[in-house]
């Protein structure tokens, strides 16, 4: 998984975690917009994106997802589900569909409690991370797809030029 794509992931477990902790059946929406992205947070069964990218699991339990965009077609989406079904089986099922829907996969990780798929379609990055709980007997699905913009060293060099240092964020050398 590319370095971007783990930073956005990690970003959309924290927040995911804090909505998981009121999570209902039922699903609730929350959006904002902040440095020019659209965070888009839902929960609940009804919260796969319209446009997900990925296959869903036949029969999985939709916890939420996070999703954000820019304007220069940047983006990433995050979606956690959970199944009775076993890990193997889940895998298997990712594997095959990937490769079924066009997708290169580049890396299947596997440990005795974790796997995780990396794979690229287009200019499309997702990771499918695969845990299985033995106390509860289900596996934790989590799905993660980004895109980032046509030329991302000019977004950085851009901000780094409209960088003003300020009290949270003093200057470097």
């Amino acid at each position: 998984m590319s370095n971007p794509l783990r930073t956005a992931s990690l970003i959309f477990i924290a927040a995911f975690s804090v909505l998981s902790l009121s999570s209902c059946g039922n699903q609730k929406e929350v959006s904002f917009k902040s440095g020019g992205m659209t965070q888009t947070f839902a929960e609940g069964q009804d919260a796969i994106p319209k446009d997900f990218p990925l296959p869903i699991y036949p029969g999985a339990t939709t916890s939420g997802s996070v999703s954000a965009g820019g304007e220069d077609q940047e983006h990433s989406q995050f979606l956690m589900l959970s199944s009775n079904d076993s890990m193997d089986k889940i895998s298997e099922f990712y594997q095959g569909q990937l490769k079924d829907k066009g997708w290169e996969i580049d890396k299947v990780d596997t440990s005795p409690k974790l796997v995780s798929i990396d794979a690229h379609k287009d200019k499309l990055q997702a990771n499918a991370e695969l845990v299985e709980d033995s106390d509860s007997d289900k596996t934790t699905i989590s799905l993660q797809v980004s895109q980032q913009s046509d030329n991302p060293k000019e977004d950085s060099e851009a901000a780094a030029e409209n960088f003003k240092p300020d009290k949270v964020t003093p200057p470097t050398d």
